[in-house]
């Protein structure tokens, strides 16, 4: 198990109690696993397992969901999505133990797969914009069911911050991917569910948001064809100053309700890796 979710998230405002943790996971087979002493020949079907998130803390289930399959030839390797609705109450930040139990055709439940997340008040009236382009290439490629072709361009635009009042998240994203076979696919979302940013290194100011959004084809602009919505959404960035031709970006989006990896901008093998924008600027304030 390879833990990729949030392990620091902000309430939705500073003098709310409550937030949205995106838990995710990379679940392999031990066949794609090199050097694991456990390792054997025989590889399975990884997603004839489930995936349960468990509080470590107080030892409660918080979901069991599925594990579906990255690439459908590739049986070995999957991933699964929970969003975690988490009351700190009247504290002003808590840290969570959050471990990991496989059922199913497989097994396994280790405290080294253990992680912690931890939910703080937001301070100030933080909020990130921007807008470009990325190029889907190598070493790492983009992945999902609707991933860019290589050598395409992948294009986006976001505003995410804090109203005025500072009670809640407020803004939209907007993602073109142009896949293969001349598929176009449309990202959109305006529901946000979190956003953590880091201001301390001010040459590399860094934010995550989550949120949920919608899927479309739009290969004919006349006749768009909807791919679900409600799914799970979370874009990482860095904004390296200007005139952000260093800035990075990272955007993945899991399916509702299965947590099949959808989208990945930059996958490489286990996550979504963050990728130097091919023309743009991000502004993380």
């Amino acid at each position: 198990i390879f833990y990729t979710g949030m392990t620091f998230v902000n309430t939705t405002c500073a003098t709310c109690s409550t937030a949205t943790v995106q838990l995710s996971a990379t679940v392999k087979d031990i066949t794609a696993v090199t050097g694991d002493p456990a390792f054997d020949a025989n590889a399975g079907d990884i997603s004839k397992a489930t995936l349960t998130f468990v509080n470590r803390d107080t030892n409660t289930d918080i979901a069991t969901v599925p594990v579906s399959l990255v690439f459908s030839t590739d049986t070995k390797v999957g991933t699964a999505v929970y969003n975690w609705n988490v009351n700190i109450g009247t504290l002003d930040s808590n840290s969570y133990t959050v471990g990991f139990r496989v059922n199913g055709y497989y097994t396994r439940d280790a405290a080294t797969d253990f992680d912690v997340v931890t939910i703080s008040k937001p301070i100030g009236t933080n909020f990130i914009t921007g807008g470009g382009h990325l190029v889907m290439s190598n070493p790492t490629s983009s992945a999902g069911q609707f991933a860019g072709a290589a050598g395409l361009k992948t294009n986006f635009g976001f505003n995410v911050k804090y109203n005025k009042s500072g009670t809640s998240l407020q803004g939209n994203v907007n993602v073109i991917v142009r896949g293969a076979g001349g598929k176009v696919y449309q990202i959109k979302g305006n529901q946000m569910d979190t956003l953590t940013v880091n201001n301390s290194i001010l040459t590399a100011r860094t934010a995550v948001y989550t949120g949920k959004c919608n899927l479309t084809d739009i290969t004919d602009p006349l006749l768009p064809m909807s791919l679900g919505g409600g799914h799970s959404f979370q874009m990482k960035l860095t904004d390296k100053g200007e005139p952000g031709s260093t800035d990075t970006v990272g955007i993945t989006v899991y399916g509702n309700n299965t947590g099949a990896l959808l989208y990945s901008s930059s996958w490489n093998g286990t996550t979504t890796i963050e990728k130097i924008l091919g023309g743009g600027n991000l502004v993380v304030r």
